[in-house]
């Protein structure tokens, strides 16, 4: 009887098996037995010892079967982000390579198919056979194993293509409000992606059929090669667009290089080379979105497959049918849009190596990063659990604007902080550690994965991980209850609503009263409790009173041998698989047994031989192998099937289990927030629907870390007023509020290297972004206003993957910014215009700034830091109610011994601007020689008196004067002498050498009034 036993586990909880199953390996299965629990029964013999006998069968290597998943729909929580529909008017909510004029194009084409019973025109339009194709929306998604997410659509009666911004660890709720919003014809998906999201997505698909069933918005679902989703691809597609651009392009943009890379990528004739087109497009869609890049590029790949089909080559009829006219980003309603650039410089996630090199690995689970110095990483550590680590992770990477839903973990929050609650709040935190992601748990179940691996032992199985999540969740949830105030929370209602006690309670007891994890522990596999099953308990008793059974064997069969082979015959034994074996000693001369059942009618059939014995299957043998069977197998067989109904219970509670899992996540994704809060003694924000920040005593929640004290600010700023209906509608009438005070929308940041202004500009954002994601706030009051977006021009990202330059890098994000704000945006800008001339830089610095300032009620929120003091002392840049100047203040003392002591930095803001940089102090201390320094400041100076530097560089002084007026005079006298051969004197060319030598010292040694001429006789 071969030894491999199936596991099968259904995929769905169900009480009957289902087709698709999964077979346990060799290496993973519930019940094969490992190598000490391979028993070998025999009759006591001193002499006997046990064989090492070979495998006499192969086991049969398991078939596996993908799970489908199944169950309802996911519907989104009320926070769950919304899209608005497909535009119809972009105006700034969108970004688009159009430009303003051919935005506002005739009103047909931004007409939705929905709007044809409006129109008659429309509705004749729609009658002839590119009806189909004027209805098309085709959307690809792309979502990895690690929960990214991006997404791309195509709308064909408005011929413009659609981004999403890259969004992290979404779930399928945003897919499911995608669908809802964009109401696509067609999606598309890789065949590499996540079975989680075929599966979501095909339960609403059109069947082969074309037969949409009951479903309203069926789609037609493709699976493409997951080549046609690479970035590299999208984003060459992407270039290759003609898109419409208002009048003549009045600049070239090239490079010596260009042309080689425009030929080789097929851009060779083209207005303009690709690293101009890139530069371009990088100004207005995010191409650092990779996923949402590649599913452009599918999108655009499904368009020109779909031309081809229905159009002859070079046909001028094929330009009209999908054509592209624009490209736009679309944001996520009620989530803040934060892009990579906006993470690095505010480091609110920043990973890094492991310090221990061999904590490094080269998968990304074995990769050995952690979290660095980052605004993630003060909570991160407080978080028990890895789905509330994950969950909290997706907090900080999706910051919401549902000001509902701010209050709401706010409030959670402020009551876990109630010192009432502090020493609750620590036990249930620690209570926590002992949940696990139960996701994990019932996928390893349902593949019929006991012990994933050789570091999991049996009290850590699944089924241990399921019976204490069972017994800790209902504890938790028992101690939430008992909280006074609890029911007015909203996550812990959420907790007590969600967890089933009936379902948990079952699933404890349950395995409880099935497992015996002592045995297992004991047998090194999962074994059934006694008492469960009548027969498996005989066959278990019958195999456990095997010993005795074979003393009283091995003394029959010696009754019935000659005398003299009585000896030769040592015992009997039991071998599972190989059932019942007489063992006889061996003949080291002959090779064989000494005893083979001479002078019996019987034939003994040599089976094997090891160590010293050799063992026979007689007619006895087969006899018992007949009657008692395999016992072994036939226990472990029936433990199979019993443990496999155990797993058919469980799964039924596959939803319970896996909601409960992800609440607890939630739970302790704010208790860490809370936890951290209170450490760090930060305060609740008021968040109003106002377009304001206003800031008082703010910190920096980073740099306050690593320096002895900290300097805290102030921060009052007003964004464009816009629709103030608008507003008034978002702020509910208990909160509603009217700022009468002027402030300004955009603030200018001078003063000196090392004064702070970096660091006030990023904490000003940080508290933002904090206030977003419902969490306290480094301050000693705050007022924000919703922000749909933070855009920084911050830090300057380098690679040599990147075919730009530091300075392009800096203007892309800068027109990124300008193309993308908002009025409710916040735009930080720091040092822009370092990267060229003085001239260009200041020029394009102001041009920035004044752009946002005139927007006037559309005018954004900025913050920005620059040297160009230029720009302030020539008027090109004046304090107005829309901008306002201020500096860091510093004291100055010229009177100090050193330079290093000349310059204190106060760190405080003050209103005005400063006079100067200072940047010769911050060289100096820096260890800038000192002769390096003192020109500077004598070059600075010029510069400031607007001297002319060329004429005062080559102004000469008097030494200089005198040393020129010497060598004059040596060269006049020179060029008087009349120089003649020399006479002869007998001693060749020696005699030459020294007579023009001795002119040459005459005409040196001489000045103007001893000058005289060498006689020449």
């Amino acid at each position: 009887m071969a030894f491999s036993q199936r596991y099968q586990t259904p995929t769905r909880a169900s009480s009957t098996q289902s087709p698709n199953t999964e077979l346990f390996s060799e290496s993973s299965s519930l019940l094969v037995p490992s190598g000490t629990d391979r028993r070998v029964f025999s009759t006591p013999n001193p002499r006997h010892t046990t064989p090492r006998h070979p495998n006499s069968s192969k086991r049969r290597q398991s078939g596996s079967s993908t799970p489908a998943n199944s169950g309802t729909r996911i519907q989104p929580y009320p926070s769950s982000p919304h899209l608005p529909p497909c535009p119809q008017n972009p105006r700034q909510q969108r970004l688009s390579l159009r430009p303003p004029s051919s935005r506002a194009s005739s009103n047909y084409s931004s007409r939705r198919p929905e709007d044809e019973d409006e129109d008659p025109h429309v509705g004749d339009m729609l009658l002839n056979e590119d009806a189909d194709a004027l209805r098309e929306v085709i959307m690809a998604i792309d979502m990895k194993e690690n929960g990214n997410l991006g997404c791309a659509y195509y709308v064909a009666i408005d011929e413009t293509l659609f981004l999403l911004e890259d969004v992290a660890m979404p779930g399928l709720s945003l897919v499911e409000t995608l669908l809802f919003h964009v109401n696509p014809t067609t999606i598309l998906i890789s065949a590499r992606a996540p079975d989680t999201l075929a599966n979501y997505l095909s339960r609403s698909a059109q069947g082969v059929d074309g037969n949409r069933g009951d479903v309203q918005s069926a789609y037609i679902l493709r699976n493409l090669n997951s080549t046609d989703f690479r970035y590299d691809s999208g984003k060459g597609k992407l270039l290759g667009l003609d898109l419409e651009t208002a009048g003549r392009q009045s600049v070239l943009f090239t490079s010596v290089v260009d042309d080689a890379i425009d030929g080789a990528d097929g851009f060779e004739g083209q207005e303009n080379s690709k690293q101009a087109r890139s530069m371009r497009l990088g100004a207005s869609i995010n191409l650092d979105s990779r996923l949402t890049i590649g599913c452009a590029g599918a999108v655009l790949g499904d368009l020109q497959r779909r031309k081809t089909i229905h159009y002859l080559p070079n046909d001028p009829d094929a330009l009209v049918p999908f054509k592209i006219r624009s490209v736009e980003m679309f944001a996520l309603f009620d989530s803040m849009f934060v892009n990579a650039d906006t993470l690095v410089s505010l480091q609110i996630l920043q990973s890094e190596s492991h310090p221990n090199s061999h904590q490094r690995g080269p998968s990304n689970s074995s990769s050995g990063a952690k979290e660095s110095l980052s605004v993630y990483g003060l909570f991160q550590h407080l978080a028990r659990t890895p789905q509330g680590r994950l969950k909290l992770r997706q907090i900080f990477l999706r910051p919401s604007t549902d000001i509902n839903l701010i209050y709401a973990r706010q409030n959670t929050i402020s009551f876990l902080l109630r010192p009432a609650n502090a020493e609750a709040l620590m036990q249930l935190s620690n209570e926590l550690k002992k949940i696990k992601n139960m996701k994990s748990v019932v996928a390893l179940l349902e593949k019929g994965v006991d012990i994933p691996g050789r570091k999991i032992s049996i009290t850590n199985n699944v089924w241990a991980s399921l019976q204490r999540f069972a017994a800790y969740t209902l504890r938790l949830r028992d101690s939430l209850r008992t909280l006074s105030g609890s029911e007015k929370i909203e996550i812990i209602r959420k907790v007590v609503s969600i967890i089933q006690p009936l379902a948990l309670c079952q699933v404890g007891e349950l395995i409880s009263q099935t497992i015996d994890f002592e045995q297992s522990l004991e047998r090194g596999r999962t074994a059934v409790r006694q008492g469960v099953d009548a027969n498996l308990d005989e066959l278990k008793r019958s195999y456990d009173g095997m010993e005795h059974f074979l003393t009283n064997v091995i003394a029959k069969l010696r009754g019935e041998l000659p005398e003299w082979a009585r000896n030769y015959v040592q015992n009997c034994i039991f071998f599972p698989q190989l059932g019942f074996l007489t063992v006889v000693s061996l003949n080291t001369e002959t090779g064989k047994g000494n005893y083979d059942g001479e002078g019996l009618n019987d034939v003994w059939e040599r089976m094997f031989t090891a160590e010293g014995s050799v063992y026979y299957k007689n007619r006895q043998m087969k006899e018992m192998d007949e009657h008692f069977g395999d016992a072994c197998c036939m226990i472990i067989d029936r433990e199979i099937e019993i443990i496999h109904e155990l797993a058919v219970k469980i799964l039924a509670q596959r939803e319970a289990i896996i909601a409960a899992s992800e609440v607890l996540g939630e739970l302790d994704s704010l208790f860490a927030l809370a936890i951290g809060c209170g450490q760090y003694n930060w305060v609740a924000p008021k968040m109003t629907a106002q377009n304001v920040i206003q800031i008082k005593g703010g910190h920096h929640p980073l740099q306050e870390l690593v320096v002895p004290s900290f300097i805290a600010n102030d921060c009052h700023i007003i964004g464009g007023l816009g629709d103030q209906n608008e507003d008034d509608a978002m702020e509910s009438p208990a909160e509603v509020e009217r700022n009468t005070i002027e402030c300004p929308s955009t603030l200018v940041l001078t003063g000196p290297n090392h004064s702070g202004k970096s660091v006030y500009l990023k904490q000003v954002a940080l508290i933002v972004y904090l206030a977003h994601i419902g969490c306290f706030v480094p301050a000693e009051q705050a007022r924000i206003g919703i922000t749909d977006r933070i855009l920084t021009r911050i830090a300057t990202r380098e690679s040599v993957a990147k075919d730009e330059s530091a300075f392009s890098i800096d203007l892309r994000q800068v027109a990124f910014a300008i193309n993308f704000a908002t009025r409710r945006s916040l735009v930080l800008i720091d040092e822009f215009g370092g990267g060229t001339n003085n001239l260009d830089g200041a020029g394009l610095v102001t041009a920035a700034l004044d752009h946002f300032t005139s927007l006037g009620p559309e005018r954004p929120k900025v913050l920005a830091a620059t040297h160009f003091h230029e720009i302030f002392e020539s008027q090109f840049l004046v304090e107005s109610p829309e901008l306002a100047f201020a500096h860091m203040e510093i004291r100055l003392d010229f009177d100090a011994p050193t330079m290093e002591d000349q310059v204190t930095y106060l760190f405080q803001l003050a209103p005005g601007r400063s006079i100067s940089s200072f940047g010769s102090r911050c060289a100096a201390m820096n260890g800038i020689d000192q002769a390096v320094v003192e020109r500077a400041e004598s070059i600075m100076l010029m510069i400031v008196r607007n001297e002319d530097l060329e004429v005062v560089c080559s102004k000469l002084s008097d030494a200089e004067i005198q040393k020129l007026e010497d060598a004059e005079t040596v060269a006049r006298n020179f060029l008087e002498q009349d120089i003649k051969a020399p006479p002869p004197t007998g001693r060749g060319l020696r005699g030459s050498d020294e007579w023009y030598r001795g002119i040459l010292d005459q005409v040196l040694a001489v000045d103007e009034s001893t000058s005289t001429s060498y006689p020449i006789s």
